[in-house]
């Protein structure tokens, strides 16, 4: 079910209107991974936004699974490749998931906009 989501998730964010930080992004990120309780890790999430900023994150989104609301999908938006794999790669973001009760390791897919 997840690479169902993933798909779906990466086709909402298309279908979404362009926010000027989001058509800015050339670099996305899409994280997929369950979570023990979806209210829990959102709040984490949401409290981490200064460090998404500070990581280069310009755009951000969240997805549920509508069969299984902890199942969950977040697409981050980058300006650069390697601003996306120091975010991904950080010990701040490790910490955070542990902390957020994320339930089993993420799936992570990075692309960048064809030309």
């Amino acid at each position: 079910m997840i690479p169902f989501i993933r798909s779906l998730a990466v086709s909402a964010l298309l279908a979404l209107p362009v926010v000027a930080s989001a058509q800015d992004a050339p670099v996305l990120a899409v994280i997929s991974h369950p979570v023990e309780d979806y209210a829990a890790w959102r709040q984490i999430y949401d409290d981490f936004s200064d460090e998404q900023q500070a990581g280069g994150v310009v755009m951000e989104q969240v997805y549920q699974d509508p069969a299984d609301p902890n199942n969950v999908t977040v697409l981050h938006g980058f300006e650069s490749l390697e601003a996306a794999e120091g975010f991904l790669n950080s010990d701040e973001l490790k910490s955070a998931m542990e902390g957020a009760g994320v339930a089993a390791p993420p799936t992570v897919t990075v692309v960048t906009r064809a030309d």
